[in-house]
């Protein structure tokens, strides 16, 4: 009976080794970079560079943090501008299996602008088009609507193997 216990406390331990080694090896890519320009229209048209982080939450999904900082043009004089997002987006294609991949997100974004009484989160709707890997950048062309209609290009240092 011994004999029995040890060989099955063997298999057991070898068992939890295989699925912890299994469970490193998950196809999820590390945070990678973006770099953005986006041209904001709403109450005014504001045009503004910015920077952030693509988390990967799974292998679809991944959730974008940005800042960025630029002007706005309303009432014929320009104010100061910027804004921050944080937006989750749910890739169709994220092992790069086609040549071009689409992605559809939304999110919260807080817009600032100088001479504004108050500052508030509202909702965002995006789409992506992400186009080739060019050496380490991947680009991409991104549609939305929050805080005004949104038209931005992306530059994004992803992994080969995913977007």
């Amino acid at each position: 009976m011994k004999r029995f216990a040890s060989r099955l406390g063997l298999m057991l331990a070898v068992l939890l080794l295989c699925a912890k080694t299994a469970c490193a090896q998950q196809l999820v890519p590390p945070p990678y970079a973006e770099y953005r320009v986006d041209a904001i229209s709403a109450r005014g048209t504001a045009l503004e560079a910015g920077a952030g982080v693509s988390v990967p939450a799974g292998i679809y999904v991944r959730l974008g943090f940005d800042g960025a900082a630029g002007a706005m043009w309303r009432d014929d004089a320009a104010h100061a501008a910027g804004r921050v997002d944080a937006i989750a987006r749910f890739m169709l294609d994220p092992f790069r299996e086609v040549p071009v991949g689409l992605s559809v997100g939304g999110g919260l974004t807080v817009p600032y602008v100088q001479g504004d009484k108050t500052v508030r989160p509202l909702l965002v709707a995006v789409v992506d088009i992400e186009g080739r890997m060019r050496g380490r950048f991947t680009p991409a062309l991104q549609l939305g609507l929050g805080g005004g209609a949104r038209l931005g290009v992306v530059i994004r240092t992803s992994p080969p193997r995913f977007r």
